[in-house]
């Protein structure tokens, strides 16, 4: 017994390292990161390009397929309508700010109220769906409001859209400076970010979690199945307008290719390039689409081919994006170097009882008396 205890207190020891190196990295990683976004707009050689079409778009971009990546994380659902919320937002801050003469800050609190309310009208029509038929209904509606913003010249502009919807100066902020726009939209999408890890980590995330891998027993302990799909739907709906008020102020207008068939698939390029199931993985996906979109042409005239045969490329080799790819190699790397200091502070195996003196003798005698006869 007291051998035991010993082993497994020493093999205690020997991976109590692992666990707070572990535990460090998850810390580092992600401090790293924020840093380098950061350092972003002062680094790069030419900020009137990088900025706008790398740093910006990948923050509004990465907000918005975040909102796509939260609900099927937790929920099991793939919306295709988060586009069009965000579009919805977008239409707000135009028609408020440009059409109506509102202050900017108004119109985008307004704007955002009014993706969320759409999201949630969204939510009470298909919360008894589920799977092809949720993401079917999701794309229907947000097809139906395309077709709506290309025709209605009074409120969207038709296919002209609403524009030129310019940022303005916000207290002693000035957002027509370039850096400070884009540390605002950095700010807005690590709230996002930290929002949804904090709402996946409540109750009410643990409460999607259970509703996701089994309805029929949540139901079954007092769950309103209902109430709670719909209210993570209004809750990506929020997310997602957020990503659509940086992303109008980023283009300067609000038009039908916002809301299109198009941008809906863009987003979810970007939300399967970097982990349907990973949250910070948006924003991988987001810039590494925000590259290709960028520099695509300049390698080849057919960057839609080239784009495409990447997109594959990361799908075949790391089926769960490029954050379940890293997540992958880490854990592959834990379980070789646990392997590698289980076999290195192994007990050397016993050496079995020595052979009692004359054993010898007596076998060679024995040999020989064979031999003879």
């Amino acid at each position: 017994m007291t051998q035991v205890r010993a082993r497994e207190r020493k093999s205690r020891d020997r991976f109590a390292p692992d666990r707070q190196r572990r535990i460090r990295w998850d810390i580092i990683i992600p401090v790293a990161i924020l840093v380098i976004a950061i350092a972003f707009p002062f680094v790069v050689d030419r900020p009137r390009f990088w900025i706008p079409n790398i740093g910006v778009k990948t923050m509004w971009l990465g907000t918005i397929a975040m909102s796509m990546v939260f609900l099927n994380r937790y929920l099991g659902l793939l919306s295709l309508a988060q586009v069009t919320i965000a579009g919805v937002a977008a239409y707000g801050v135009g028609y408020f700010a440009v059409t109506s003469g509102w202050p900017d800050s108004a119109a985008m609190i307004v704007a955002v109220v009014i993706g969320t309310a759409f999201g949630a009208i969204i939510a009470l029509i298909s919360v008894r769906t589920r799977a092809i038929y949720f993401l079917m209904i999701t794309l229907a509606i947000g097809q139906v409001f395309y077709s709506w913003a290309s025709q209605d010249a009074a409120i969207t502009g038709a296919r002209r859209g609403i524009a030129p919807i310019a940022r303005d100066e916000f207290g002693p902020l000035d957002f027509r400076n370039l850096t400070t726009f884009y540390l605002a939209a950095l700010l807005i999408a690590v709230v996002c970010y930290l929002l949804c890890r904090w709402v996946g980590a409540t109750p009410f995330g643990y409460a999607l979690q259970g509703i996701r891998d089994s309805p029929e027993r949540m139901q079954a302990l007092g769950y309103r199945i209902g109430m709670y799909r719909i209210g993570a739907v209004t809750f990506v709906s929020f997310i997602a307008s957020l990503g659509g008020i940086i992303m109008v102020f980023d283009r300067a207008q609000a038009d039908p290719d916002l809301v299109s068939l198009g941008s809906t698939l863009d987003v979810l390029v970007v939300a399967v390039i970097g982990g349907i199931g990973s949250l910070g993985g948006a924003f991988i996906g987001a810039l590494l689409f925000s590259l290709l979109d960028s520099f695509a042409q300049d390698l080849t005239d057919r960057y839609m081919t080239l784009t495409g045969v990447i997109f594959i490329a990361i799908l075949y080799f790391a089926p769960s994006g490029l954050a379940g790819g890293w997540k992958q190699i880490s854990t592959s790397v834990q379980r070789r170097m646990r392997r590698r200091n289980e076999t290195e502070d192994a007990e050397p195996a016993q050496d079995p009882d020595p052979a009692p003196e004359g054993a010898a003798d007596s076998a060679d005698s024995a040999i020989t008396k064979g031999t003879k006869q």
